[in-house]
C-alpha cells in the first residue's frame, strides 16, 4: 500500500503548484523562472530541487496529479469508453494557458513527450481490461491514441478547435463505443 507524503510535503507541493499556475497566468510560462516560483511560494531553492528537477518537471508532475484526480471516478461498464479524453480536452479548453505551456508552439520536445506519456498513462489506467485486444496491440493502440490526444490538446489550447469539436474528431477516428 502506497503511503501518502506527510502534510508538510503535500503543503509544499501545493504551494509550488499554485505559485506556478498563478505566475503562468500573470507572466506566461516562458517568462516565469524557478526563482519567481520560489519567491511566490515562499519556499527555499533546496526544498524545490528536492522535489523537482526544474519548472518543466513541476508543471508536468502537477498537471499529471491534477488530471489523474479529474478522471479518477470509478469506471463501470456504464462509463463512456472515451470519458478521460473528453475530460482532458475540456480541461485544455478551460485552462488554455497551462496546456499551451505543455504542448504549445513554444514547448520543448521534452514537455510534449512527457505530456503524451501522461495522457498514455491515464488512458492505460482507464482502458485496460475494457478493450479486447492482445497486449502488443493494446500498447501500440494506446501510443497512437495518446499522440493523437496530445495533438488535439494543442489544437484546443491554441484555440484552433473547441473541446467539443476536438472530441468529436477523436471519437470519429478512434471509433465510438464499438471497440468495447
Amino acid at each position: 500500500m502506497a503511503t501518502r507524503p506527510d502534510r508538510r510535503v503535500r503543503r509544499t507541493k501545493e504551494l509550488l503548484h499554485r505559485a506556478l499556475i498563478e505566475l503562468l497566468l500573470e507572466k506566461g510560462y516562458s517568462r516565469t523562472t524557478v526563482q519567481d516560483i520560489l519567491d511566490r511560494a515562499d519556499v527555499g531553492r533546496s526544498t524545490f530541487y528536492s522535489h523537482y528537477r526544474d519548472k518543466d518537471d513541476l508543471l508536468l508532475v502537477s498537471c499529471t496529479e491534477y488530471l489523474r484526480t479529474a478522471v479518477s471516478e470509478p469506471d463501470t461498464s456504464e462509463t463512456p469508453l472515451w470519458k478521460p479524453v473528453h475530460t482532458i480536452l475540456t480541461l485544455a479548453e478551460r485552462h488554455r494557458e497551462v496546456y499551451r505551456a505543455l504542448v504549445g508552439k513554444r514547448s520543448s520536445a521534452v514537455l510534449i513527450r512527457a505530456t503524451q506519456q501522461m495522457v498514455r498513462d491515464i488512458l492505460v489506467d482507464h482502458l485496460r481490461g475494457r478493450l479486447i485486444v492482445d497486449n502488443r496491440d493494446f500498447d501500440s493502440m494506446l501510443t497512437f491514441l495518446s499522440w493523437g490526444v496530445t495533438g488535439l490538446i494543442g489544437s484546443v489550447a491554441d484555440e484552433s478547435a473547441s473541446a467539443k469539436d476536438a472530441f468529436t474528431a477523436f471519437e470519429n477516428l478512434a471509433g465510438h463505443e464499438a471497440r468495447r
